[in-house]
């Protein structure tokens, strides 16, 4: 934990697990944010239902790649 502190933010941010993570963590949110896009390009309609199966695998599967980024990121 003392590393964790001991380093200043950049020499934090050049570690290759954070870039990484970074790297991630942007994946992560761009297939969140474009997760109705991508369904109404994949079902052809206009409208998207809250509930359709396509837009939640597509959230769940950016939560997920969120959730390992952050992981990535803290374990050195």
């Amino acid at each position: 934990m003392s590393l964790l502190l001991d380093n200043n933010i950049w020499a934090r941010f050049s570690q290759p697990n954070v870039i990484i993570g970074l790297i991630l963590l942007v994946i992560g949110l761009i297939v969140a944010i474009f997760a109705k896009k991508i369904t109404k390009m994949v079902r052809k309609t206009n409208k998207v239902e809250p509930n359709d199966k396509v837009l939640l695998v597509l959230k769940a599967f950016a939560l997920t790649v969120i959730l390992v980024s952050l992981i990535v990121m803290v374990i050195e």
